[in-house]
């Protein structure tokens, strides 16, 4: 949620970055997910025992991170142009 509200903030898009919003947009999801990767990984100590499998924090939640951005983003946008 942090990803789409930080990418609503900005203001990413055509008018601003031109033809490189598609890029500056997914470039900032992708470090919005990498920092909660680190986050699960070396804040709250989670390993392979808990999350049962080797690099399982990287993959376990990036469907639902990607749908949630996607949503975010889309909803804040409609709610502002609206």
């Amino acid at each position: 949620m942090v990803a789409g509200f930080t990418n609503n903030f900005l203001n990413i898009g055509v008018g601003t970055f031109g033809e490189f919003a598609i890029f500056v947009g997914i470039g900032l999801g992708l470090v919005f997910y990498l920092f909660s990767v680190l986050i699960v990984k070396n804040v709250l100590h989670y390993g392979e025992p808990e999350l049962k499998g080797k690099n399982r924090y990287i993959t376990l939640g990036g469907g639902t991170f990607i749908v949630v951005w996607i949503m975010v983003v889309v909803l804040l946008n409609t709610l502002r142009t609206g």
